[in-house]
């Protein structure tokens, strides 16, 4: 059971917390909650990752990667004062030895206020902004650290999707159960069963047919796919064309990247069409805000500012919606054409080079690098383009992809 942090003097003695002034503390506050765990309750690292994680009350058994490496920390101790978990061991595991509580800071919102204060205020380096863009960066920056951004709440259909496949005995008939409360994303599950890229060809007729031709975990992505759909929505009038550019572009990136991880091994196609998705849906909550805040913005200045806080606020999106660190690598590094530091290939890869195909063929007037310049392409071995910067997975899947375009719209 999670609850709001009411009293800002509990972060006062957590490191690196208490690193932060006061101010920034107090915008970290707004996005932390106090959870109470009974006896013998676990929490696993891989599932907390989005968290600084504190013991207030009670003991429990930390559990770390090394063999019979254990130990039992006491709430008031030393030890507690320090996250539980250490950033990037995914395999450690925490269990209450009594009643506790807990403590859940944001770790993306701490690195943001910990990163503004440190630079002591808001410089661009790789993004030239003049005075007025400046300003509104300033302005947008410290309204997104401080948690007076709107962050995107993930659709409601996805929630219950999501809390059903935790369940183990969870069957395909509680699934098409849930999912027939959805007219769009009943439509695209039919739709993307009856298509060649599922089987035959031949249609279903009931979401329960479709669900077991697709299987439950596919069935599952796709459906949470094509509800996020929803996301890309904007009340603003003036914003509204930015925002539904934002959604057909990603829509664009997000069918390119299924076919790519139909055709590169070790990928799973359903999860590459999300991340292709959710790969700039951090511009999402900040259009919203100059839109509310600043109608008559101007394009350059937006794309200004998109530039700069599109990766830092997407990973407070998806965070807040647990999709996952591989999700949120996307998110937070699928503009970087030259990024290499990882040896294997992973789900960046495919929506970088997604994107990369697709700025090429919609002439888009950013600047891109040549495909050969991009190290990701050539991780994932693919054949390199022909005389017109095309690629010969891509062309020869133009039909499966006008069928997957529908299917995320929620198409019938």
């Amino acid at each position: 059971m999670a609850e709001a942090v009411p009293d800002l003097k509990v972060l006062d003695e957590l490191h690196p917390v208490k690193e932060l002034d006061r101010e920034k503390r107090a915008g970290l506050a707004q996005r932390s909650q106090f959870v109470d765990l009974r006896r013998g309750q676990r929490l696993d690292a891989s599932q907390e990752h989005r968290w600084l994680i504190y013991l207030l009350e009670g003991s429990i058994s930390l559990v770390g990667e090394g063999e019979g490496e254990t130990r039992t920390v006491a709430a008031g101790s030393t030890r507690a004062r320090q996250p539980l978990f250490s950033e990037g061991r995914f395999k450690e595991q925490a269990e209450a030895l009594t009643g506790v509580r807990l403590l859940r800071v944001d770790r993306r919102v701490f690195e943001i206020l910990q990163q503004q204060q440190s630079q002591s205020g808001y410089e661009v380096e790789d993004v030239e902004l003049d005075d007025t863009e400046g300003a509104l960066f300033a302005e947008v920056y410290e309204a997104c650290a401080s948690g007076k951004v709107d962050l995107p709440a993930l659709p409601e259909i996805a929630i219950k999707i999501q809390a059903a496949m935790k369940d183990p005995d969870v069957d395909i008939a509680r699934l098409a159960r849930i999912v027939g409360m959805d007219l769009a994303v009943t439509g695209g599950l039919i739709r993307a069963a009856s298509s060649a890229a599922y089987g035959s060809g031949n249609p279903v007729k009931s979401v329960r047919d479709a669900i077991v031709r697709l299987g439950l975990t596919a069935a599952r992505r796709l459906a949470i796919t094509i509800a996020m759909q929803q996301v890309f929505q904007s009340k603003s009038p003036a914003l509204r064309r930015r925002m539904q550019e934002l959604g057909d572009r990603s829509a664009q990136v997000s069918v390119l990247s299924f076919v790519m991880a139909r055709h590169c091994t070790g990928f799973d196609p359903e999860h590459a069409l999300l991340a292709g998705l959710l790969h700039d849906v951090g511009s999402v909550p900040v259009l919203d805000y100059l839109g509310r805040n600043h109608p008559e913005i101007s394009d350059g200045e937006i794309d200004a500012i998109l530039e700069k806080l599109r990766g830092v606020v997407g990973e407070l999106v998806v965070g807040s919606w647990n999709l996952g660190p591989d999700i949120s690598m996307v998110v937070r590094e699928s503009g970087d054409w030259h990024r290499d530091q990882h040896r294997k290939t992973d789900y960046c890869d495919i929506v970088l080079v997604a994107r990369l195909y697709h700025l090429n063929q919609t002439g888009s007037a950013a600047e891109v690098p040549a495909y050969h310049e991009v190290p990701a392409f050539a991780k994932l071995g693919l054949v390199p383009p022909n005389e017109y910067g095309k690629l010969a997975i891509i062309e020869d899947a133009q039909d499966e992809m006008r069928e997957m375009m529908a299917v995320i719209r929620g198409g019938v």
